[in-house]
């Protein structure tokens, strides 16, 4: 039978998707609330290849179930002073036991049921899609030019990118220079996330030397992600 979807199975990654879910059912280590994250944000992308709107919902609330341990254990990542270290344990073993809260509803069991059931997607729907994915990187990225909103337009630039790389890997293509651009935003987001932590610690002046280094290092990422961009945004329609 000739295969009727361009796209690779999504069976990898549904299997990833159910290994994480077990997995931190027992322990939530960081590995596999990235892993996580991963797998449902590519899933997602497969069902809008397939111009399908159910489930993407719930994929979207999984990651964000995930989001809050994800984003401590990136700041985490970094050499903190004791006070500041012990604060951000404290926060993410509360984020924690959320997490795995969330991972035993019986929600998590239903999505994981109602994917394995979901059609694979034909070639017509998938050439709209990608062409649509194409589009929206493009206008997220002519919006870098409002220096007002710049941020929350790198923000949606970086978004935009996953998803189109996500959708170009289903189709089996090389997405060298979208990782490299994705990872470049990617690491000026995460300095993003812990500045706003910081930020929200404003009384403890202990802080104040690492918020300095953090804006003076995203100021530099910024500049770098601005001209990753600037090469790459002529070659997005051929890809």
């Amino acid at each position: 039978m000739v295969k009727s979807s361009p796209l690779l199975p999504a069976s990898t990654w549904l299997e990833e998707l159910q290994t994480r879910i077990e997995s931190l059912r027992a322990s939530i280590d960081p590995e596999s609330v990235h892993k996580l994250r991963v797998s449902a944000g590519r899933l997602s992308v497969w069902l809008e290849l397939g111009g399908r709107r159910a489930l993407r919902d719930d994929l979207r609330n999984l990651r964000r179930a995930a989001s809050a341990v994800r984003d401590l254990d990136v700041i985490s990542a970094h050499e903190h002073d004791s006070v500041w270290a012990e604060t951000l344990r404290q926060e993410r073993a509360e984020e924690a036991a959320r997490l795995r809260a969330a991972m035993k509803s019986p929600r998590i069991e239903a999505l994981v049921d109602a994917l394995e059931n979901v059609p694979e997607p034909d070639a017509v729907c998938v050439r709209s899609a990608l062409q649509r994915l194409k589009r929206r990187v493009q206008r997220a990225g002519d919006q870098l030019d409002d220096s007002e909103n710049r941020e929350r337009a790198l923000h949606r630039l970086r978004r935009r990118v996953r998803r189109l790389r996500y959708a170009l890997e289903w189709l089996g293509a090389d997405t060298g220079e979208l990782r490299e651009l994705q990872e470049s935003l990617g690491s000026l987001n995460d300095l993003a996330v812990e500045l706003e932590t910081l930020e929200s610690r404003g009384e403890i002046q202990a802080l104040e030397s690492r918020r300095k280094a953090v804006r003076h290092e995203m100021d530099e990422r910024r500049l770098g992600a601005l001209d990753a961009w600037r090469v790459l945004r002529p070659r997005i329609g051929d890809m």
